[in-house]
């Protein structure tokens, strides 16, 4: 026997003879059908694509064709390496002879085309080449394979795909501004958190249950609500809006708060929180003379 080819060319039943039902494990092992898979030798960390258009193109959704070639090809030299990705470059050369690039990526890995597509599909479109695209390139980066095995009766669950496209289109419908990860900020701020259009949700499963304890959450109006706020002896007594009206049962505050108020866009407020009969519990804030419910309690 000089290679692996002529040690598999033999019946099991011969090697499990001569050599014991242990060497099942080996050969299983050399076919990556065992506990552990041999890791490819690979000193790539990357592959790349790239196709000159014969003449410049203003649309992009008009490469769509063009580009699932590329993907395809890509995604069969990165298979045959044993790898996936989740992180793909995109380089538009343009008529004008400058560049625009977009880097793109998931919060998990895959080789589905039609996910990538859509993908950058959707992040072309919210910031479109200035001018007529002369060629493309992709380099697609190396990463593990995901591994997703679940339970026979485990329950279904949305993939993730779903949520990166979903979250794309949103991007595309209001903004980047407005949708992406909260970012605690380490300053004094009425909203002491920014959104992370760029940054990827990074979930993870606990199943061991800690001693349960009472967590509050408060659901922001965007924008604040206007408040007609009636007051007797200093104490709220009853709030009207255009979605609840009600006498005040529980009130509390006043909690003042201000900052930056040598700069131009210094805040100060005053707020308190109250409950309303037969609406909810809200907070209130009295800011420059006019009231605003800033937010229920859930």
């Amino acid at each position: 026997i000089a290679n692996i080819g002529e040690l598999l060319a033999i019946p099991r039943d011969e090697l499990s003879q001569r050599y014991g039902r242990d060497f099942d494990r080996v050969i299983k092992r050399i076919e990556q059908r065992g506990e552990r898979l041999l890791t490819p030798n690979i000193r790539e960390s990357r592959v790349s694509w790239s196709f000159d258009l014969d003449q410049p193109v203003e649309d992009f959704e008009q490469l769509i064709f063009i580009l699932n070639h590329g993907l395809e090809r890509l995604f069969a030299r990165v298979a045959n390496y044993g790898k996936s990705s989740d992180h793909i470059d995109i380089s538009l050369r343009l008529e004008n002879g400058k560049w625009h690039r977009y880097e793109i990526k998931a919060s998990f890995p895959t080789l589905e085309r039609r996910f990538w597509l859509k993908l950058i599909d959707l992040r072309v479109s919210i910031e479109p080449p200035e001018a007529a695209i002369a060629s493309v390139e992709v380099v697609t980066h190396f990463t593990r394979p995901r591994s997703d095995q679940r339970g026979l009766y485990a329950v279904s669950r949305p993939e993730p795909e779903s949520l990166l496209l979903t979250a794309g289109k949103l991007k595309k419908l209001v903004g980047t501004h407005d949708v992406g990860v909260p970012v605690l900020l380490n300053q004094r701020l009425a909203l002491p958190f920014r959104l992370d259009a760029d940054a990827l949700p990074v979930g993870k499963e606990k199943r061991e249950r800690h001693s349960p304890r009472p967590v509050i959450a408060f659901h922001y109006f965007r924008p604040a609500r206007r408040a007609e706020v009636e007051l007797r002896d200093r104490k709220i007594v009853h709030v009207r809006t255009r979605e609840f009206s009600g006498p005040v049962i529980e009130h509390g505050g006043v909690w003042r708060a201000a900052s930056k108020w040598w700069e131009a866009d210094g805040w100060r407020t005053q707020e308190w929180d109250v409950e309303v009969e037969n609406a909810g519990v809200y907070r209130l804030s009295l800011v420059n003379g006019e009231w605003f419910v800033v937010g229920e309690y859930d």
